[in-house]
């Protein structure tokens, strides 16, 4: 757990009055406790103190309350961390050395059946169950779909709670100077050919094109949108798909539509050219467009958003990255350890870490269907929040797909960062043989 002295410095900026319904919300279930199988010691520790909860964050995103009302209602302390993407390798090398793992854990999706697999994690199917029957009324704010997605072999292992999805972000201007129609576009070809418009009327720009980083889960975007066949989580990067998708990297490298400072890595470059008005196109994920709300570039006038192209007369989907919540193996107080979840439900919290610590999209009806998310975000059109209401495809979960991903990032990074001089057949028949022995 972070000291307070820590807290302090890192989070006095975003630090606001404890939401006083929180508290009402989660007295209901403290009444039933006991009905619950809890009993009557189940709320305090064996010396009669608080029972200690410990949840692991991925990123910044915990609640400036953080957690008190469990605390005033349950007895329950949270002690919370950050650890980003290293819960896995950090989780196993506690358990190796003997050492108190934590109760629940914030994790990408697609790595549930690497922790199932490790025996990392429980199942939280009677926990869930409980959390209906003692508060439906929070339970009903969550997406039916968050139950079904975390559901393996029967049992809900992983409650995704948020997911990282894209848009396409542009700059209105460029692109009216240039007489390129905006988008949305069918496929990533029309917009190769807007980019090369904008070029010709605008060649001194640093580049037509970019990523607020590139990363696994945006390797993945371009092979689902380009309707890459998958087996299990292997792409077929030889199929046509895949050497269409491998074509249009290549050609926006030979081209100079993108630059390697703006494709790979999680890079400020792209995000800061396209608020300066120096970038036509920029892909970057929903949450993130709060950073383009500045005075002197404003949404509507100097910028629109729209969704990505998926290529659906060739299988293209689009995609969306949830993360969320599983509980550990051997924790103590499985109750009390659920607890997390649906404080973390509760709209006030969900919209707070959505709007205010850019969360993923929270899985929250309240904040989705909410008056503050268009007076808020604009940019999170009506088109766009279809889109991510009716998402069904996600990165592959398996065990093997980070390593998958490290061989996708190596492909792009050889296709937009060093060049080659290969055609996107011999670029496919190069990678096949690296990604199908990982399947």
């Amino acid at each position: 757990m972070k000291t307070p002295s820590s807290r302090e410095r890192t989070r006095a900026s975003r630090r606001r009055r404890r939401p006083t319904n929180v508290v009402a919300l989660l007295a209901v279930p403290a009444l039933v406790l006991a009905a619950c199988g809890g009993g009557d010691d189940s709320d305090q520790s064996d010396d009669g103190g608080p029972v200690v909860v410990t949840a692991w964050f991925n990123g910044e995103t915990v609640p400036a309350d953080e957690f008190a009302a469990l605390e005033e209602e349950y007895n329950i302390t949270v002690e919370w961390d950050i650890r980003g993407d290293a819960i896995l390798t950090d989780m196993l090398r506690m358990r190796d050395a003997g050492e108190q793992l934590p109760d629940m854990v914030e994790i990408d999706s697609h790595l549930t059946p690497a922790f199932m697999e490790a025996g990392l994690i429980s199942p939280m199917t009677e926990q869930i169950a409980t959390f209906e029957e003692e508060q439906p009324e929070l339970y009903e704010t969550v997406p039916p779909e968050v139950w079904e997605d975390g559901t393996y072999d029967g049992d809900i292992y992983h409650v995704p709670n948020k997911s990282l999805v894209n848009g396409l972000f542009y700059n209105v201007k460029l692109l009216e100077d240039a007489g390129v129609e905006p988008p949305p576009y069918d496929t990533w070809w029309d917009l190769v050919d807007a980019a090369r418009a904008v070029q010709q009327s605008n060649p001194d720009l640093p580049a037509y094109f970019g990523t607020g980083g590139t990363s696994h889960d945006r390797m993945f975007e371009w092979l689902y949108t380009f309707g890459v066949p998958f087996e299990g989580n292997i792409p077929d990067l030889t199929s046509d798909q895949g050497v269409d998708m491998i074509d249009f990297l290549q050609t926006m490298y030979e081209e100079g539509i993108t630059d390697p400072e703006f494709m790979i890595g999680q890079q400020d470059e792209s995000k800061g050219a396209f608020v300066a008005g120096n970038l036509p196109f920029i892909d970057e994920g929903i949450n993130n467009g709060v950073g383009f709300m500045l005075d002197d570039f404003q949404y509507g006038e100097d910028w629109l958003s729209a969704p990505y192209p998926v290529h659906e007369e060739d299988g293209g989907k689009a995609l969306g990255v949830p993360r969320g919540w599983s509980m550990a193996a051997d924790t103590e107080h499985p109750y009390e350890a659920s607890l997390v979840l649906r404080y973390l439900a509760e709209p006030e919290i969900a919209a707070e870490r959505y709007f205010e610590l850019e969360s993923g999209v929270v899985q929250s009806l309240p904040v989705l269907e909410g008056e503050e998310l268009p007076e808020a975000q604009p940019y999170f059109t009506d088109e766009l929040l279809e889109i991510f209401r009716n998402l069904e495809t996600q990165i592959p979960p398996a065990t093997n797909t980070n390593a998958v991903g490290e061989v996708l990032i190596n492909l792009v990074e050889e296709l937009t960062v060093t060049g080659t001089e290969d055609s996107p057949e011999q670029v496919a028949e190069r990678y096949q043989p690296e990604l199908d022995e990982l399947g």
